[in-house]
Formats: C-alpha cells, structure tokens, sequence
C-alpha cells in the first residue's frame, strides 16, 4: 500500500512518466488488482504506445482475469513491436494452448510428466499447433 502511495504521488507530479504507471501495475498485479493494472498500463500505453513491455504486461494481466482473447491481442500487438520477443512468443503459446478452441487438434500423446519444465513445453507445443492450425501453416514453427 505504501509503495502504490509513492507510484500515485509520482502519477500526480507528472502523469506522463511511464515508469511510474509501469510500477503502480506491477504492485496492482501482486495484488492480484488485474483490473486497475490493466487501467495503468493503459495509461502508459496512451503515452507511448510502441513499447512492446507495456503490451506485455496488459496481455499478462488479461490472462491472469482468464480474458484470453484480450491478451492474445496485446501479445500480437507485442510481436508487431518486437517480432523476436521470445517470452512473449512463449506466453502467445502458452494462453493458445489454455483457451477452449473448437480447432480439432491432432491426436497427442498423453505425456506423463514429473517434471514441470516438460509440461510447460508440451502446453507451449499444443499452443503452437493451434497457431499453426488457426492459419493454415504447416511445417514446424519455432519459439526462436
């Protein structure tokens, strides 16, 4: 709360520093605040909307409120930004893979994992073969 204080007195000084509403989302999503994060990295994003970070961030929180399609969009803006963004390619992947989709996707072998490293990449694999299937493309698609 004291540190939200802080964010709010520097936002009040000068609402065009972007650092500051950066810092009042990321303390709103430790709070699990999705909402007013996604308010705060809006309003850095009516500042400068080429700083693909910001549109990290918003697509993040959309996730995290279970709006997936939101945050795809963010991540698509995010990759229009910076097309080599590889954690956002990973997140891309990851929220294809979590969204209910009516794509019929190819059998896949149930994987018997221990370790959460290997389930990540095998939902970061499911995501990326909806991708490919959504457009069309075939071949292997790479995270970079």
């Amino acid at each position: 709360a004291q540190a939200l204080d802080c964010f709010e007195k520097a936002i009040g000084c000068n609402p065009h520093f972007i650092p500051a509403w950066v810092y009042k989302g990321i303390a709103l999503e430790q709070l699990e605040d999705y909402e007013a994060a996604i308010g705060c990295y809006e309003e850095a994003i009516k500042i400068n909307p080429d700083v693909a970070d910001l549109w990290y961030n918003k697509g993040a929180c959309f996730c995290h409120s279970y709006r997936y399609e939101e945050g795809l969009a963010c991540f698509n803006r995010v990759l229009e930004l910076e097309p080599n963004y590889a954690l956002c390619k990973t997140t891309r992947a990851l929220t294809l893979a979590a969204i209910p989709n009516p794509i019929k996707l190819p059998k896949m072998r149930k994987i018997e994992a221990k370790n959460p490293l290997l389930e990540a990449e095998a939902m970061v694999q499911i995501g990326l073969t909806r991708e490919r299937e959504m457009t069309g493309e075939v071949g292997e698609m790479e995270l970079d």
